[in-house]
């Protein structure tokens, strides 16, 4: 039996077959010598009985599965609602959303020689989408963008005093507070969490979605800040 595991869909009709099955069931703290016990314990029961036990064992398990399963799709929700919550609140306080933020920050914390170029590849986005970023944030006078006085090709993206304000009184992005506490954990513990991840990603079939790394829902170069109903996961395809 490969892996101590049995077939559910087979009675046991004989008992040095029924000791045997029983002592390799992957039983919670049970010793072998504890399952081997039990098992010759119950080789006085007739089939009937065998069977109801059988079918316990199964209902058991089964139970004991649906609960593990509905851990995961429980923490899942979560992380999405603290993620739309984070973003609406975003959008309270700045009228912002997180991408807007993270490029605002990124172009404060980079200084006054700030390439199109160099925050894209900061913020792990694509060229194209923090120029349309930027776009936004230039109508809304936070940003504006000028040609190098040395080199005509390139053109520097800078904050205005409102932008500067603005970053100011917003809050800590749910990125960065992830991002912090990630930092914190040994590393056997970011590999398992990252390997967890992908394979849950891999058991959703999005393993080949495109996806930046910017926690936030919805169209990363939206205009509003609140996450359109058609775009949740939607516009981060990056280089």
């Amino acid at each position: 039996m490969e892996n101590g595991e049995i077939s559910r869909r087979k009675y046991v009709l004989d008992t040095n077959e029924f000791i045997e099955v029983y002592s390799v069931m992957p039983q919670k703290n049970h010793s072998t010598k504890q399952k081997q016990a039990t098992a010759e314990s119950l080789v006085g029961l007739g089939q009937s009985e065998l069977t109801r036990y059988n079918l316990g064992f199964m209902f058991s398990e089964q139970e004991s599965l649906l609960g593990r399963i509905d851990e995961v799709l429980v923490a899942l929700r979560r992380v999405i609602r603290a993620t739309d919550l984070h973003s609406k609140h975003l959008a309270k306080t700045t009228g912002l959303t997180a991408p807007q933020i993270l490029l605002l920050q990124t172009i404060r914390d980079r200084g006054e020689e700030a390439t199109i170029g160099e925050l894209a590849s900061d913020i792990s986005l694509s060229q194209a989408t923090v120029t349309s970023i930027l776009d936004r944030l230039e109508k809304r006078e936070l940003v504006y963008r000028e040609r190098s006085k040395t080199d005509k090709r390139k053109v520097h993206a800078h904050l205005t005093e409102r932008a500067t304000e603005v970053l100011k009184s917003a809050p800590i992005p749910l990125q960065a507070q992830f991002a912090r506490q990630f930092g914190d954990l040994q590393e056997w513990e970011q590999t398992m969490i990252i390997s967890s991840l992908q394979r849950i990603a891999q058991m959703m079939d999005a393993e080949h979605i495109d996806a930046s790394p910017v926690l936030d829902i919805g169209m990363l170069d939206r205009q509003n800040a609140a996450p359109e109903r058609n775009d949740t996961f939607g516009g981060d395809k990056h280089n």
